[in-house]
This record gives C-alpha cells, structure tokens and sequence, in this order.
C-alpha cells in the first residue's frame, strides 16, 4: 500500500475495499467498476496520495498500487512513443486498465476531418499496452456541434476494430439527437459528464460507460491538497446511475478531476464511502 496520510486515515476494511488488491495484480472495489483520475503527475499529491519527495517518474508506479484505472490526460497533447507506452504497460500489475484521450490534433485542430492516419497511429500506440488498455475517449471541443453529426459517423467507422471507444460533446446542440442512437449502433459509449455548461446525460449505450467528473476548471486552478467542495448530492445522484449500470451488467469507468472538488483522490474515497452507505 502507498505510504501516505491519506491511507493512513483509512481503517483497513476502507483500504480492502478501496484497493482490493493482491500481489502482482489489482481488482476493481466492485465488480465491474473502474474508479480513477485524470491523470497521476501532480505534486500537490506528494505527502497524500504518494510519500513526500517522491520522483516524478515513480509516481505511476505508486499509483497502481492504489486504483484499478486510470485517464491518460498527456496523450491529448500527443501521441506517445511506442517505448512510453510499453512502460507504461510494464508498470501497471495484471488487472489494471489505462483509459487515454485523442490526441488534441484529431480532435480540435482537425476535428475529425482528414486524420485517419493519425487516428490509426495513436490506436496502433496505444494497442502495444495489450490487456492494459481501456477505452479510448474523444473529447471533442464545446466548438463541434450536432451539425458535425456526419463527421463523427464517418471518423467512427473509419476506426480500427478491437478497441472500446467513447465520444464526449460539450455543445448543447447534441441534445435531443440521434446522438445516443447513432452511438448504441456502433458499439460507442456515450461519455456521461459533470460539467457546468452541459446537462447530465444518463444514457449508456455500450456494454460499458465512461463517467467524467470535471467541475469548473476556473474554480480550482492549483493547490490540488485536499477537497474544497463538498458535492455529496452529486455523488449519490452518480451512484445511483452506476449502480443501475452495474445491475445491468455493464462495465463502468468513472474518472475524477482535481477541478471537480480539487483533490480527485478524495472525490473518490467519498464516491465509494456513498456506495457503501456510509455518507
């Protein structure tokens, strides 16, 4: 187990369900849900989530010792190399799932549009993490509207097979479409988010969902050391949607961000003590 305050805090039952975790191998804290962050690299985690001082090249490889899962937020900046990607997988124990994000390139610079080769790379990259790999998102920008509906369908199809794919808009024109629809016929998870310019949507249609908690990016910009917000309404209005989800037997994948409550490690902890009746 990570040595830190915010294990220590834990009492041991919280720690076996948080972690459910054994020698060379880690298990989700319920069947099929994937709890984790949006990203691993943050100092402000140093003395919490990892020991004081840690390197930030061995922050990785405390975090799987923590979580089942985890959101890549670097590959939105850009397709890794191979080799990053490859240690990556060498890192993460057998039963640990890495989601990633598009790179910025397919998604906002080119939106969709002539990019084939470059999706066919990133998945190709990203494929070198064998049964490490999640799903991979498309966070499309709040500028790609439901006019672009045709773009979307033509990129999706496009894609190579053998990977689960998600689809995140930010527009509220994609609101009362044949979004959902368009997506269940192929096999693409609606990505379902907490976000202030958008609605909650609620609909999964995968075998699997992707869950986003974002929060205003504006409202916590940095010092990401502890909650600052307390959203339990919210949490319990998730926990019952994933609980539905899980009760129809789909895998759920459900990321926090630091912007959400400021410290996405305890947003967390708080969403499982709510599943377990104990908030």
């Amino acid at each position: 187990m990570v040595a830190s305050t915010f294990l220590n805090r834990m009492d041991d039952s919280t720690q076996q369900r948080l972690f459910a975790e054994t020698p060379g191998s880690i298990s989700p804290p319920e069947p099929g849900l994937y709890l984790g962050t949006s990203g691993w690299s943050y100092a402000d985690w140093d003395g919490t989530v990892y020991p004081a001082g840690i390197p930030a090249g061995s922050r990785l490889a405390e975090y799987v010792k923590s979580y089942a899962t985890v959101e890549i937020d670097s590959t939105f900046y850009g397709t890794p190399r191979r080799s990053t990607v490859q240690r990556w997988r060498e890192v993460a124990p057998d039963g640990f799932l890495f989601a990633a994000k598009f790179p910025q390139e397919i998604t906002h610079e080119k939106t969709l549009v002539s990019c084939a080769r470059e999706a066919e790379a990133f998945v190709s990259t990203m494929s070198d993490l064998g049964d490490r790999m999640g799903p991979l998102l498309l966070q499309l920008p709040p500028s790609f509207t439901v006019e672009g509906m045709g773009v979307l369908e033509d990129f999706l199809d496009g894609l190579p097979g053998g990977a689960r794919y998600a689809v995140e808009v930010r527009h509220r024109s994609w609101l009362g479409s044949d979004l959902a629809e368009m997506l269940r016929e192929r096999g693409v998870a609606l990505t379902l988010i907490d976000y202030p310019r958008m609605p909650r949507m609620e609909e999964a249609t995968a075998d699997f969902s992707y869950v986003r908690w974002l929060g205003n990016r504006q409202e916590f910009q940095s010092g990401h050391t502890h909650l600052k917000k307390e959203r339990d309404d919210d949490l319990r209005w998730w926990s019952d949607l994933v609980g539905r989800f899980l009760e129809e037997g789909k895998t759920v994948f459900a990321y926090a961000n630091n912007h959400y409550q400021n410290h996405s490690p305890s947003t967390l902890e708080r969403f499982l003590e709510i599943r377990r009746g104990q908030a």
